[in-house]
């Protein structure tokens, strides 16, 4: 019944609503298809959704901010081929992104320009550390309530990056250390074939371990000074005892041959990776699997060059964090940092 009530809702929006969306459709017509800036549509979204029901207010979004992005909104921002509750996650998250948007709202046009400019800076300083980087890689702007920044595979298989500007502004975050570790993503998906963080078909959970890492280390080196916890976004994270490593990677291990996407067991993966207001190990922060990640990372780069880890194929890079895993679990103590240098 709640569903057969919003869809004759959608049916029947006010006038207030139509004579809006019929000056976005004015407004297409004159773009002659050129996408706008995520800036300007987040303002022409805003104006007209805002103290709206919530129902009007997705059918605006829908159109103003989704439609001239269908592909990245498809196939990244709510992965509607691989997530089945995609719709109804969709709505609850905005429920709640719409009610923060008049306390960010001043903010987000003048965010989201910065982040455009600051990204040929962020560029530059990636190329001198990997040449072979893209001048202009595939980088999109969209305004998402799910993350903040994510590598992903658009539907005609090209890796792309993706900074949910909202998301960014909400958390404050700090960009000098999430531009570097994305960037690393998506170079990483075009270098060596491990795309979407090491979330792969096929894939064990020793692959997302190496690929967060690694892109963690490589901020590491391009955002020196900081420490782990800033470099994983965790304050807590930081805070695990190195002490802990032989454990942690033992413990580990006993999921490493877990496939990193299972829809019959989905909580493996969360439980190293996934955020969440509950811990999913009692005894651990969440996301103990960037940690452990930079870690393998710091013990593999005592013996390999980060040019020659980074070029590792999916199948090398497994094989080599699993002997990572089992050196460390079989330490009678945490092994050291190693260089944070190239």
């Amino acid at each position: 019944m709640l569903l057969f009530n919003r869809f004759v809702r959608l049916l029947a929006p006010s006038a207030a609503m139509l004579s809006a969306l019929a000056c976005m459709d004015c407004a297409d017509a004159a773009a002659v298809n050129q996408t706008p800036s995520i800036s300007a549509s987040f303002a022409a979204f805003w104006t007209a959704a805002r103290n709206r029901p919530f129902v009007e207010q997705e059918a605006i979004w829908d159109k103003v901010v989704e439609q001239p992005r269908q592909d990245v909104y498809a196939s990244v921002v709510w992965d509607t081929g691989g997530n089945p509750h995609w719709k109804e996650d969709k709505e609850r998250l905005l429920r709640h992104r719409f009610l923060d948007y008049p306390h960010v709202s001043d903010q987000i046009p003048g965010g989201a320009r910065k982040l455009e400019s600051d990204t040929a800076v962020q560029e530059s300083r990636f190329r001198a550390l990997f040449p072979d980087a893209a001048a202009r890689p595939p980088i999109q702007f969209v305004l998402a309530p799910n993350f903040d920044a994510k590598s992903g595979v658009l539907e005609n298989r090209t890796p792309v990056l993706v900074f949910a500007v909202d998301s960014l502004i909400l958390e404050r975050a700090d960009m000098s250390v999430i531009f570097p570790h994305e960037l690393f993503h998506l170079y990483h998906a075009n270098h060596a074939g491990i795309q979407n963080d090491g979330v792969m078909p096929g894939a064990d959970l020793t692959l997302p371990l190496f690929a967060e890492g690694l892109a963690t280390y490589v901020s590491s080196v391009l955002s020196p000074g900081h420490s782990d916890g800033q470099l994983l976004l965790q304050k807590n994270l930081g805070a695990v005892p190195v002490a802990r490593l032989s454990e942690i990677a033992a413990r580990f291990l006993s999921d490493a041959e877990e496939k990193a996407i299972d829809p019959v067991h989905p909580a493996v993966f969360g439980r190293w990776f996934m955020g969440s207001s509950e811990n999913y190990q009692p005894d651990l922060p969440n996301r103990t699997g960037y940690w452990l990640g930079l870690h393998v990372i710091r013990q593999i780069r005592r013996q390999w060059s980060l040019r020659e880890m980074t070029s590792w194929s999916p199948s090398r890079a497994q094989a080599q964090t699993r002997a990572a895993l089992l050196e460390m679990a079989h330490a009678t103590e945490g092994a050291p940092q190693g260089a944070a240098q190239p």
